[in-house]
């Protein structure tokens, strides 16, 4: 059959946002405990166990919704081999546009409520009265335990993570090569200074040094939240830092780590690739700019493959690299790559039926552990799976880049925790960061615009 995605589009004018093993059970055999003759037994039980089978293959429609953008082929391929997997599931496919909070809140206020999402942590703490807790469930034993930490609330499972994710400088190493007069080495960017040095050896050579993706999401939750992260200290640090906000004793514009990340964003504009047109926000414009060599760099995530894949020519070389925030060469968090588990699926309970649930915990085992998902999902998402049985190549140099700062010890926990930055943080600050970046406001009204958004919100807790 022909499979139809359902995808709920949405618009948001520009001066809103400025652009965001365990299967059905069988029912019970009953416990035949009557005198009845051996015959009469044997009917009974025969019987019960066709009931069981019944049962057990009582077709179950569920839905999947989706917040990975970009990935639509992929995951309808991963359903139909689940369907052929598992006769009497049918899963009916809801692919997310641009506001994906909101068509996913839209599901739910129409009593919709997807079976199994695919949501950014702070999404599913947030809901996480509507989920279904996966503790104790055993599919959990496949997945890597640091990987849980934020998709666990007071000790509770919620989801299980999608894939690890390294977030920074995507940068293409033979411009890199062309621009030093060598062999690129990522790990010689120190600070802010070893950047910009870069950056003009690559103009120097006819190149746009660096690109950035003009949208709210990129920029208002991958730039911005990295000055909430590791550069602010431990996780109880950022939480301290952020609820100072909040609470109105600190100002964003007095903190060394925003102003840093700040300065080597006007660094990076300097040389933007889109400089011209910096709302333009085409992620797969972007991604053929950096694959044929039209810029160095790209600010971006290592799930970028997707986009790149089929652009790049034979012995082409990728790879990503940290964002520095300062000019001191022994701060590891500007040598050490932000990694996230920033998606998880979770299964809702609150609109679903147990059958349904049961169904839903089943595809997401399937996602989790059958082989053919998971070389599919490491060849097109080009990222690191976090689970024990993970055994598939990983054809993207970005995600095997993530995975040697992985094995290397240098990477630092991007969320820390998931209800540290709010989930609107992304549109709500994004379009105050894409204004700045235009010119439209400076460093004290950016500044101002973020303290505001966080005095409307509750203390963080970890």
């Amino acid at each position: 059959m022909k499979r139809k995605a359902i995808s709920i589009l949405m618009t948001v004018s520009f001066a809103a946002s400025i652009l965001a093993g365990c299967g059905q059970s069988a029912a019970p055999a009953s416990d035949n405990q009557s005198a009845e003759s051996g015959e009469e037994a044997k009917a009974e039980e025969t019987k019960t166990e066709e009931s069981a089978d019944a049962a057990s293959t009582e077709p179950v429609t569920i839905s999947f919704y989706t917040t990975e953008t970009g990935k639509d082929d992929m995951y309808q391929d991963l359903i139909s081999d689940f369907e052929g997997k598992n006769p009497g599931i049918t899963v009916e496919y809801i692919a997310a546009g641009d506001d994906q909070l909101q068509q996913w809140m839209a599901l739910y206020a129409s009593n919709e409520g997807p079976t199994v999402s695919l949501m950014d942590p702070i999404n599913i703490w947030e809901n996480q009265e509507r989920m279904r807790p996966l503790t104790g469930e055993a599919m959990l034993d496949n997945v890597d335990e640091a990987s849980l930490s934020t998709l666990t609330f007071d000790g509770t499972v919620y989801a299980v993570p999608m894939s690890a994710a390294g977030i920074g400088l995507l940068y293409n190493k033979g411009v890199c090569d062309a621009a030093v007069g060598g062999d690129f080495d990522p790990s010689t960017i120190k600070t802010r200074s070893d950047l910009k040095d870069l950056f003009d050896k690559i103009e120097a050579t006819g190149v746009a040094a660096t690109c950035i993706t003009g949208v709210n999401w990129s920029l208002g939750a991958h730039y911005l939240c990295q000055s909430y992260g590791a550069a602010i200290g431990s996780t109880e640090d950022r939480v301290n830092y952020v609820n100072s906000i909040i609470s109105g004793e600190t100002k964003e514009i007095d903190n060394d780590v925003f102003n840093g990340f700040m300065d080597t964003l006007d660094m990076m504009v300097e040389y933007n690739y889109n400089k011209n047109d910096p709302l333009v926000g085409d992620v797969n414009l972007d991604a053929m700019a950096l694959a044929e060599g039209k810029c160095g760099t790209w600010f971006m995530g290592d799930w970028a493959w997707t986009y790149m894949a089929e652009l790049v020519g034979d012995g082409d070389e990728f790879g990503l690299m940290p964002v520095p925030h300062s000019d001191d060469a022994s701060d590891v968090t500007n040598q050490y790559l932000p990694t996230s588990y920033a998606k998880g699926y979770c299964v809702d309970a609150s609109q679903n039926t147990e059958e349904q649930q049961l169904a839903g915990l089943k595809f997401i085992e399937y996602i989790s552990s059958d082989s053919y998902s998971q070389e599919t999902q490491a060849k097109r998402l080009g990222q690191a799976l976090p689970f024990k049985n993970f055994t598939a190549t990983i054809d993207s140099p970005l995600g095997k880049s993530t995975a040697e700062y992985i094995s290397a010890g240098k990477t630092v926990d991007f969320y820390g925790t998931p209800s540290l930055c709010p989930s609107d943080i992304w549109y709500e600050c994004g379009a105050y960061m894409c204004a700045y970046i235009t010119g439209a406001c400076d460093r004290e009204k950016l500044a101002a615009d973020i303290d505001t958004y966080w005095s409307n919100q509750e203390p963080r807790t970890y």
